[in-house]
């Protein structure tokens, strides 16, 4: 069948439409389309003078930034990734788990793995950066206390996909623990074993998100002040706040990786907390935040250099059982700087972090000079 000149008109004018609205969208934006969210910087436009100096790399630059930024691109990702979801329950960026599930592949894929493939040799070079770091803040009258955290698979293996198989058999870095709390002269505080036991009452991850749940952090909000309180031979139970649980509509940072239209939604637990105890400090660096709390009979100063999983201990109140806090990220802030500036009055300096954090601190970074912290 010969088609007429009027089909073949339509035919021709919707692939040039086809053509040229992708371009008209990116020189002059005329359909909103919300941003994916990537965790990288994309790139930016050259600039028009390298095309003379530099045009073999002018035109390179220039293709990075047209593959970054072409009109309707991210719409084109959100239709992919949903028809990925929706249909096939795939995603090139998490694990897709039983029962809404959530499991990042990088951590499962790469990162956990090269803990299972450390060797008691890798595991006592972290020991000796350890003790080494222990030796430096028990020079200034400071007490180390570290504190890890294993991860979502770790506690809830079974709901893992056929795609994540190798994530049910890990043990080494139980082998870690029994050496970091064999170490003396620090306090070890492995969170797997409470938070094992509340499993069994509640949960204690969020589906959707790659973080314990805030009733989660209480408990371990909860055992580190009074580990703390201990050593200041204070009596123990220490923590006074009761927790108070409620449900609420939550879709975590797991489902907002995916660029989805609409994104995984669950009932997820929270912590009903009280008001606030404390005044935040102006912010000094290496610090993100420095918190002060009034009132008696208060815990001494703190340091904390931890990664995002304290943020549900600071919703859960622990700043208000100490003096202060001066907190840090792992990923923000190098090790000998924050022990630069710690406060003179810091009586305790808190290592969190998850573990497949453990590579970071084979060697940890000191100090070069001499200067001390008063004590």
């Amino acid at each position: 069948m010969i088609p007429s000149k009027r089909g073949a008109f339509i035919v021709i004018g919707a692939f040039l439409l086809m053509l040229t609205l992708p371009l008209v969208q990116t020189v002059l934006p005329f359909i909103r389309i919300s941003e994916v969210q990537e965790n990288r910087v994309k790139a930016q436009v050259p600039e028009f003078r390298e095309l003379f100096s530099h045009p073999y790399e002018y035109t390179s630059k220039l293709q990075r930034w047209f593959q970054d930024h072409y009109g309707f691109r991210d719409l084109f990702i959100k239709i992919e990734t949903q028809i990925e979801y929706s249909l096939f329950i795939s995603s090139d960026r998490l694990h897709i788990g039983r029962e809404g599930w959530l499991y990042y592949r990088t951590v499962i894929d790469k990162e956990e793995p090269i803990i299972e493939g450390m060797t008691d040799a890798d595991f006592d070079e972290v020991i000796s950066s350890m003790a080494s770091l222990r030796d430096w803040l028990a020079a200034r009258n400071i007490k180390l206390i570290v504190l890890t955290n294993q991860l979502k698979d770790r506690f809830y293996p079974e709901y893992l996909p056929w795609t994540a198989e190798r994530a049910r058999i890990r043990n080494r870095f139980e082998v870690y623990g029994a050496k970091i709390k064999a170490l003396p002269g620090i306090t070890y505080i492995d969170t797997t074993e409470p938070l094992l036991a509340v499993k069994n009452e509640r949960p204690i991850f969020y589906k959707t998100d790659f973080h314990w749940n805030d009733p989660a952090a209480f408990v371990i909000a909860e055992k580190l002040v009074d580990t703390i309180a201990g050593l200041e031979h204070k009596p123990v139970p220490f923590w006074h706040q009761k927790l108070v649980i409620e449900e609420r509509d939550f879709s975590g940072g797991q489902a907002d990786f995916m660029p989805l239209f609409y994104p995984p939604h669950e009932q997820a637990l929270f912590v009903r907390t009280n008001v606030p105890n404390y005044k935040t400090e102006p912010k000094r660096e290496p610090f993100e935040a420095l918190y002060t709390a009034s009132g008696e009979n208060l815990l001494p100063p703190v340091v904390v250099l931890g990664d995002s999983f304290f943020d549900g201990m600071l919703r859960c109140g622990i700043i208000d059982y100490f003096q202060g806090v001066a907190r840090a990220r792992i990923y923000h802030a190098s090790v000998d700087k924050v022990l630069n500036a710690i406060p003179p009055e810091t009586r305790y300096f808190i290592l969190e972090s998850i573990e497949v954090t453990l590579p970071y601190f084979r060697k940890i970074p000191l100090p070069s000079d001499n200067k001390q912290v008063s004590g």
